[in-house]
């Protein structure tokens, strides 16, 4: 008769493949997911961020590229000790629109608020296409359009934008991708994952300068259907489905500079191209407007010179030898420059000299820029001594618009309402302070439009991005460097933008007709 014999108890199996393995594994994939380094070492954690404060916020690079990115919000970080005034001043005011939704106060009802980003470099070095002054002036026109939008107290009433009413109210966060732009994805991310909740991120301001990472980043953005609005973007070939910018292109740089040229003389109108020969979408595209506008003043007179700004150097930067010798030979009195502006003053140090391989006449140099006369100020005294004149297209004349020359009518509360948060007039000079106000003020204009059609609190995206395209005739936003239009017909470009030329030294160009773009 058979025995019965008990089987052998199973093998108890290794803890990780129980169930007390799985939770593991899951508690583990889930703080990875979001951001849970301390597993890693709880002193690593210290030392990637860039204050225990500021969640948001991480140290990229190594050495002497180490910076500071990603995105601040209530809490200020300066970046740099020069910015420390103007993000306590956008810290505090974001702090207060929170405040106004969940502390509205007995009585009052709470306040909606959705967030516009500002994508800009918030960090130099020497060879940084912006010094930190032109990002601090940057960050105080922002701050100027965020509060003209919130009506900030102490400021002029009269100065709040005033489109259909003054809700959503907005914070302004600052998104640092780095002096040269190299750290923009990950920012980006940061942003794409803020466009969700009752206060979304609904669109990106700013976008730094006219270089293949901007386009990177604007492609990058459009992917997750997020609107931007460039402040400085001037290169014809940067455009990219869902980006706007505020500013005139380089071609209509060059037009502006033809309109004021054909008064020459025929005599006077022999040029030389001067240009930077580096992968930098501003300077490549400044060099085609120059030849397609101007090819009778051109002709074949070129010769190039290597940038020294940017991370893209290659060769010997800084060398106009051969632009000195060229420009001596032909006798050349208009010189076309296709450059960034740091490098313009070595250019005029070289012609300076000039009458030692007898060229005595004056001499003229073209450039189509933001700021190209202001970066050149150290050099203001040469250029009398050695009678060379700079004629820059820009899209701004700051200098004449606070004496009331020309100004346009968004000028006048915007100069109130900067001058009411206690900047100075001097900030104004590069410019920047209102490109960046004019790039947050229109991604203002079109949310408002959205909520006060609609009626909802906060709008998407996507409605700021279709309410985008329909900024013009009764939808026109009145910005301080000239009333914009926007359809989906120019490639994000504004239709209406003055395009003034100044010059140095003197300031003004004199008078002449006015080039806006068509």
């Amino acid at each position: 008769m058979p025995v019965n014999r008990p089987r052998p108890l199973d093998e108890l199996p290794p803890w990780w493949k129980g169930p007390l393995g799985i939770t593991a594994l899951v508690l583990v994939l889930a703080l990875l997911a979001g951001g849970g380094f301390w597993l890693l070492g709880g002193e690593d954690d210290g030392e990637e961020r860039c204050s225990a404060g500021v969640p948001g916020l991480v140290w990229a690079g190594s050495g002497g590229d180490r910076e500071c990115i990603g995105v601040m919000n209530e809490t200020a970080y300066a970046f740099d000790p020069r910015l420390k005034d103007v993000t306590e001043k956008i810290a505090a005011e974001n702090r207060r629109v929170r405040d106004q939704w969940e502390k509205p106060g007995a009585g009052k009802t709470p306040v909606p608020y959705v967030k516009v980003a500002l994508l800009t470099p918030m960090t130099e070095s020497d060879s940084s296409v912006l010094p930190i002054e032109e990002i601090r002036s940057s960050l105080e026109g922002a701050y100027t359009a965020q509060c003209r939008a919130n009506a900030c107290p102490g400021l002029s009433a009269v100065n709040a934008t005033g489109i259909h009413g003054r809700t959503p109210q907005i914070q302004l966060v600052l998104a640092s991708e780095g002096r040269n732009q190299l750290h923009w994805q990950p920012v980006v991310e940061q942003l794409a994952g803020m466009t969700g909740g009752e206060h979304p991120v609904v669109a990106v301001a700013g976008m730094g300068v006219s270089v293949p990472e901007t386009q990177r980043a604007a492609d990058a953005l459009a992917k997750r259907k997020i609107p931007a609005i460039g402040a400085v973007l001037t290169a014809t070939n940067l455009n990219s489905e869902r980006l706007f910018k505020v500013s005139p292109s380089n071609t209509d740089y060059a037009k502006s500079l033809r309109q004021r040229l054909d008064r020459l003389p025929p005599g006077q109108r022999r040029g030389y191209l001067v240009f930077d020969s580096r992968d930098d979408n501003y300077v490549r595209t400044m060099r085609q407007a120059y030849d397609e506008v101007f090819p009778d003043y051109i002709d074949k007179r070129r010769v190039s010179f290597v940038g020294t700004t940017g991370p893209r150097t290659e060769g010997m930067p800084g060398l106009f030898f051969n632009a000195f010798n060229n420009i001596c030979l032909t006798k050349s009195e208009l010189v076309f420059y296709a450059g960034r502006g740091r490098d313009l003053s070595d250019l005029v140090r070289s012609l300076s000299s000039r009458n030692q391989c007898g060229h005595d006449r004056p001499i003229t140099i073209l450039a189509g820029s933001q700021g190209a006369v202001q970066q050149a100020n150290d050099v203001r005294e040469l250029l009398q001594d050695s009678r060379i004149t700079i004629l820059e297209a820009s899209a701004t004349s700051t200098e004449d618009w606070i004496k009331g020359d020309g100004a346009p009518s968004g000028f006048k509360p915007f100069l109130q309402s900067f001058r009411d948060l206690k900047f100075p007039d001097k900030e104004l000079n590069d410019g920047y302070a209102v490109m960046h106000h004019d790039s947050v003020l229109t991604a203002v204009w079109a949310l408002r439009m959205v909520t006060g059609q609609t009626g909802r609190e906060t709008p998407g995206v996507q409605d700021v991005f279709n309410q985008l395209t329909n900024l013009h005739d009764a939808a026109v936003v009145p910005a301080a460097s000239g009333d914009l239009s926007f359809d989906d017909a120019s490639d994000g470009w504004p239709h209406n933008k003055p395009v003034p030329v100044i010059q140095a030294p003197g300031g003004s160009a004199g008078p002449g007709p006015l080039y806006k773009t068509p």
